[in-house]
């Protein structure tokens, strides 16, 4: 009894998500344009092909709706429009919506980066990654190395030798050590300057 009323309330409803290899059909999604036009357009080409696909609604930072997008289909929300209403607003509508899944795009440009992590956690879906090439994995466990993948890739840790990861956490405590030197320096000539006053 008691663990049923835990699977409704956030955070543990999305824990149970990410823990569940369960997906969901791509029946009602939104989409997050955090990315490219070229990859929300060649996504949502993608599930308007789904038979299972009903609605798609997106959320995007730019002026204007994807070329692929069907209005008739689903409803643009943007981001500037809440920046008049209110984020809380926005994701209130968002998280009372039923949607199936949160498809997010992570093309590896810096878009709307804080908007979709928080729609990740307050949205209770599943959250499907779309890179810029469309290819999709879900944000659950039984994909971790796809999302290890990712991030190695988007982090400029795949072109690194491991000679320059050698170089790289050698230099590192003397890097901290001089950053950390300097700022106590700084520190001390503020305090006995206004001591001197």
């Amino acid at each position: 009894m008691q663990v049923d009323s835990f699977r409704n309330k956030p955070p543990f409803d999305r824990l149970l998500l990410f823990a569940s290899r369960w997906t969901p059909k791509l029946r009602h999604v939104l989409l997050i344009e955090s990315g490219s036009r070229d990859a929300a357009g060649k996504f949502l080409a993608e599930i308007y092909g789904l038979a299972e696909n009903e609605r798609v609604d997106v959320l995007t930072c730019y002026r204007t709706a994807p070329n692929a997008f069907d209005a008739a289909r689903g409803r643009i929300f943007f981001t500037h429009d809440a920046q008049n209403r209110g984020r809380g607003e926005l994701f209130e509508v968002l998280s009372q919506s039923g949607y199936s899944a949160i498809c997010m795009l992570c093309t590896g440009d810096s878009i709307m980066t804080k908007w979709k992590w928080a729609a990740a956690a307050r949205i209770p879906a599943k959250v499907l990654i779309v890179n810029e090439n469309a290819d999709s994995f879900w944000l659950d466990r039984g994909h971790l190395r796809d999302l290890r993948n990712l991030l190695i890739e988007r982090s400029g840790m795949k072109q690194m030798t491991p000679l320059r990861t050698l170089a790289h956490a050698i230099a590192f405590p003397f890097t901290l050590a001089i950053l950390v030197s300097f700022a106590g320096y700084m520190k001390s000539r503020r305090v006995l300057r206004s001591l001197t006053r």
